[in-house]
């Protein structure tokens, strides 16, 4: 038993209550011992009235035990042992020969009072029986008076002493409850303290027995990664297979259907009282966190490249128009120029307008774009790129739309979203080019937060390492490419404080989704 169960034992009004039954239970069951190893005492007449007497007084506590009306009150339970002390005073002054078993079990019965009683309460009790036991004592005595003046002296110091040892330790007992209380309480409040804390916290919390059963969680995995203990295993698992060090885990939610990001921290301790080690698992979505690194890094490349870039295509743009203004004087001179020449010239020239273009291009891409502040309809400016996208050379005749677009309202350029928009829808078309059943879907619709632009298609899909770097200028998968249309389509969609995220796997499609902020 703990000392917290201990106290609340003996002061508990409940646990006093059983206790004075549990006694009661003692002394009948000495009692009748002491008669069946004591023959003088098998008188019928002495058994008769002992027996009814305790069975009598056994109804009277066994009435108190359930009656809790009564056992609230200081003064019946004061009531009741009185009762008590005299009948076993009845049985001193019946029966001599059991004087001093029958103080003893007074000083025992007054020793378990003072957990019931009051301390004025158990002094008076102790009072009543110390004068009681001495007018049986005085009333019997047959010897010197010095010999019953030392035995009532012994009988009332021996009350004295339990009253006076009782009542410091009940006392004790009370102020050490009294502590246990506050100390009880204080723990409670810290453990409600701490388990708000670990369900409030903004990150998941799982702790886990070498044999992976569960031990704590809370409700972040359910409620916001909406993932349980044994696929998160699983994946660490199968990323420890792979020999990947990253505690970033990469899965793909099948509720929204998005790639999504966690970061999972483990750590492990041993646990001595359950002899065990533990995992702690520390999880987060980074998902946005990840992008916003992404974006970040993207920037800082595009804005190193494009310093750099532009002032060398400023270079490279007036030595190309001296070589294509002396190409040009020197193709004037046709009676002189070698008709193979003249092919060579075109050439030249062409490949020369070809680098203007890019150098244009790329300038235009090095320029700083900027924020929109006219209110555009999304969905008029989608159907028209649904439209050209239709009539384009590499639309294919068994092509399969499905459009699913609401009226949205944004911030934005017409002319320059256009522009990113079909670098985008453009590259479906490519990518469907050797499908059997090609099918582009388009849909806009609106999260409350965000304008959701959604072009999905399912062709030859985009690697992992391509998707690292398709939005770097100049980095390019096509042979004819300048590696610009993209990182452009990036650059615009920034402007216009826009998010795109790309899904792609080889061989089973692309989806590319733009968060617009929503008006209002």
């Amino acid at each position: 038993m703990s000392q917290s169960q201990g106290l609340n034992f003996l002061l508990d009004v409940n646990s006093r209550k059983s206790i004075r039954t549990l006694i009661l239970f003692a002394y009948f069951a000495i009692f009748q011992t002491l008669i069946l190893v004591q023959k003088p005492f098998l008188q019928l007449e002495f058994i008769f009235i002992f027996y009814s007497t305790f069975i009598f007084l056994f109804v009277h506590h066994f009435i108190l035990h359930f009656y809790t009306m009564i056992e609230k009150s200081d003064l019946y339970r004061f009531c009741s042992y009185l009762f008590d002390f005299t009948i076993m005073i009845y049985f001193m002054k019946s029966f001599p020969q059991l004087s001093s078993f029958l103080l003893v079990l007074q000083l025992f019965m007054l020793f378990v009072a003072s957990f019931e009683l009051s301390f004025v309460s158990l002094c008076g009790l102790g009072f009543l029986a110390s004068v009681g036991t001495s007018i049986i004592n005085l009333s019997a005595s047959q010897g010197s008076s010095v010999q019953s003046l030392l035995s009532l002296t012994l009988f009332n110091l021996s009350y004295l002493s339990v009253i006076v040892i009782a009542g410091q330790l009940r006392s004790d007992i009370s102020n050490l409850q009294v502590d246990l209380s506050q100390t009880r309480k204080k723990w409670k409040s810290q453990a409600e303290f701490s388990k708000t804390l670990v369900e409030k916290m903004p990150l998941g919390l799982l702790v886990t027995q070498s044999n992976d059963s569960v031990v704590l969680q809370n409700s972040y995995l359910s409620d916001s990664v909406k993932l349980q203990f044994p696929r998160i295993k699983a994946m660490l698992d199968e990323q420890s297979a792979m020999g990947v060090q990253s505690p970033d885990l990469s899965y793909l939610d099948l509720i929204s259907n998005e790639r999504k990001i966690l970061q999972v921290d483990r750590s492990k301790y041993y646990d001595e009282d359950i002899a065990d080690e533990l995992s702690v698992f520390l999880i987060k979505d980074v998902t946005d966190l990840r992008q916003l690194e992404n974006e970040l890094k993207q920037k800082d490349k595009l804005a190193t490249i494009g310093q750099l870039a532009a002032g060398i295509a400023h270079e490279i743009r007036n030595p190309l128009a001296g070589i294509s203004g002396s190409i040009q004087l020197l193709s004037q001179d046709d009676e002189k120029t070698d008709p193979d020449q003249k092919k060579l010239m075109k050439i030249v020239l062409k490949e020369i307008d070809r680098l203007n273009n890019l150098i244009t291009e790329f300038l235009d891409y090095a320029k700083p774009e900027k924020k929109p502040d006219q209110t555009i309809n999304l969905n008029e400016l989608v159907n028209e790129i649904a439209h050209i996208l239709k009539a384009h050379p590499e639309a294919r005749a068994n092509l399969k739309w499905n459009l699913d677009i609401s009226v949205q309202k944004i911030k934005g350029f017409p002319e320059k979203l256009k522009q990113a928009i079909l670098n985008i829808t453009i590259n479906s078309l490519q990518a469907i080019k050797e499908v059997a059943d090609p099918v582009i879907a388009i849909s806009l619709t609106n999260d409350g937060k965000n304008v959701i632009l959604s072009i999905k298609d399912n062709g030859s899909g985009i690697s992992a390492e391509t998707q690292k770097r398709m939005f770097d200028p100049f980095h390019t998968t096509k042979p004819k490419g300048t590696g610009l249309g993209l990182a452009i389509t990036h650059k615009i969609l920034d402007a216009h404080a826009a998010v795109i995220l790309v899904s792609s796997e080889v061989g089973h499609g692309t989806e590319f989704k733009i968060k617009f902020p929503a008006i209002g």
